[in-house]
């Protein structure tokens, strides 16, 4: 558990994303110290909710690494309800941190339900100005004309169709979320003072912010709503390939406590699609086809062979 002497002079904050995107990184990089466990792979290595100060010039930094989204119903209420249980513990925190890919603009739906779920445990009117996005991996070698571009990407396109599509925009139209590009497991021997200056203005920023809590008001929440389409092959019918999709949906409620509570998967429509095979059907007719070019071809073979030795000898 976090050792804390003084909460309320410490900054703290929260880094949620996909596994594969370098949150635990992240965090070893704004603490100057390694102290979460980083995966070499696609599987993440954080399950748990984990939360760690910092040393020297940061020690009145904490931050708290959490696992992804999973499939399950158990893992995802445990983690997230830990989550809960950290923040009250904390008295509140500074800062949610949102971390990408900045080589993808892409928004999975795992990200989006997770915002969402964070919007419903915070308080809303004052959700998105607890928020920032670090773009992981902007390697030190992207030039700084190729990071300005991005950068005017990501602003103007990226940012409209991430609060459009988590719909939690609400009044809040003209707040500015801060967008910080870091490349937090850099070659050592790199200069990689861009990335440097980066957390000094991420951890700038979350010092300067007061600490938002878990909405224990008795204001109703919403439920947040969670959808998956699972296709399923259905066989074939000589000339096509029948596939069948499944469209599922399942509801997160938040409670008025901050508790997180998922319901399970329920069918809401099915949707069969027809798509031309690549593979005949090797009727008879087919294979006598097949039979009588194959035997073509093998005569020419035989025949071009027998005129090059031919006119070789003369």
């Amino acid at each position: 558990m976090i050792e804390s002497e003084d909460k309320q002079k410490q900054t703290k904050l929260l880094l949620i994303g996909e596994t594969g995107n370098g949150k635990s990184s992240l965090g070893n990089f704004i603490l100057k110290n390694d102290v979460f466990t980083v995966s070499d792979s696609t599987i993440s290595e954080t399950r748990d909710v984990v939360g760690e100060n910092g040393k020297g010039d940061r020690k009145d930094l904490i931050v708290i690494d959490t696992p992804s989204l999973q499939e399950s119903k158990e893992f995802n209420e445990k983690f997230l309800n830990n989550i809960v249980d950290i923040v009250q513990e904390e008295e509140g925190i500074n800062g949610i941190v949102i971390i990408l890919n900045y080589n993808t603009n892409r928004i999975s739906n795992n990200i989006i339900i997770m915002i969402q779920i964070m919007s419903k445990i915070f308080p809303s009117h004052d959700f998105l100005k607890h928020i920032c996005i670090v773009w992981n991996k902007c390697y030190y070698y992207i030039s700084d004309r190729q990071l300005q571009i991005q950068k005017e990407i990501k602003r103007n396109e990226f940012l409209p169709e991430l609060l459009r599509r988590t719909e939690i925009n609400g009044t809040n139209e003209n707040i500015e979320i801060p967008m910080y590009y870091v490349d937090s497991e850099p070659d050592e021997r790199c200069d990689n003072r861009r990335s440097e200056n980066e957390i000094e203005r991420l951890i700038e920023w979350g010092r300067e912010i007061t600490p938002i809590n878990i909405d224990t008001s008795n204001q109703e929440k919403t439920p947040v709503i969670e959808e998956k389409e699972e296709t399923e092959s259905m066989g074939n019918n000589d000339k096509q390939i029948i596939t069948q999709v499944k469209r599922k949906r399942r509801e997160i409620r938040i409670g008025f406590n901050g508790e997180i509570k998922y319901g399970d998967w329920k069918l809401i429509k099915v949707m069969s699609n027809e798509k031309q095979s690549w593979l005949p059907k090797l009727t008879s007719n087919t294979l006598k086809t097949a039979a009588v070019v194959g035997t073509i071809i093998t005569g020419t073979i035989i025949i071009g062979t027998i005129i090059f030795f031919f006119v070789k000898d003369k």
